[in-house]
């Protein structure tokens, strides 16, 4: 019985009709007073329960000796039940995709729209977040380059400063630690002549927490990369405000150091 209850309420009837269905297949036809005595009803709710599966089509009435009795339509009533809420549902998905755009000019009511974070486990996390930075007009980076080299992923960021400044020529925006491992990476692997990427090279100790991570500002997005062998994840922002807030810091702090340096 458990199981005929559970499939009854998967399909949308709720518990009184669920009770009232099966106890006429059970008993047959029956007067709605006889009816809500045995499902534990009173009279009134037990009608306006078999009303409502009168609606569905799984219930019937007949007059005899001027006694309304119901009966339970035979079980096949509830596949075309099914099938009519199946029909009801397309017709207004299709109504509904039409009006989506509709939906969507209420969220642009107002300006501001809660950040949209996102998690990425392991090194192919970190890669595919890499790769949609690929997609962008601009970046500024945080670029740790010593968290690079001590992390499995050395090959993919060498095939990524190819892809990054070779073919998309990004326009791209780099602060990263002074320290000679640093500026052998950069003349190794890096044009100094190509205008569209500037670097600074911050030897100030005291900025040396900012390139604990490796951090991505672009378009409306920010990420930050954690590179430790192991325990690789990305975070992905996804937010105008955060993104302009986290450019406009980098620009104070590339203009200070320039004007520390120069």
């Amino acid at each position: 019985m458990f199981l005929l209850e559970e499939r009854l309420g998967q399909i949308g009837l709720k518990s009184r009709e669920v009770k009232i269905y099966l106890e006429l297949l059970k008993i047959g036809p029956q007067a709605v007073s006889i009816l809500a005595k045995r499902v534990g009803l009173n009279r009134t709710t037990a009608y306006s329960v078999l009303r409502c599966l009168e609606r569905k089509g799984l219930v019937s009435n007949f007059n005899s000796n001027n006694i309304k009795f119901f009966s339970a339509n035979d079980p096949n009533c509830l596949i075309g039940f099914v099938d009519e809420k199946c029909k009801t549902y397309d017709y207004y998905r299709e109504e509904l995709i039409k009006t989506i755009p509709q939906f969507r000019e209420l969220m642009s009511s107002y300006s501001f729209k809660q950040p949209i974070v996102s998690h990425y486990e392991g090194p192919e996390g970190v890669k595919f977040l890499m790769y949609d930075a690929l997609k962008s007009n601009n970046c500024y980076t945080y670029f740790a380059v010593h968290k690079w080299r001590q992390s499995g992923l050395r090959e993919f960021l060498l095939q990524y400063i190819d892809l990054c400044i070779l073919n998309n020529k990004v326009p791209l925006k780099t602060l990263t630690p002074d320290t000679p491992e640093v500026r052998a990476f950069f003349n190794d692997y890096y044009d100094s002549s190509n205008m569209l990427n500037k670097f600074m090279f911050v030897a100030d100790p005291g900025h040396l927490p900012l390139f604990e991570n490796h951090m991505i500002i672009f378009d409306d997005k920010v990420i930050i990369l954690h590179l430790d062998r192991g325990e690789e994840y990305g975070i992905l922002i996804e937010s105008k405000e955060t993104a302009q807030m986290h450019r406009a810091a980098f620009e104070i702090t590339w203009k200070a150091l320039e004007n520390k340096y120069n």
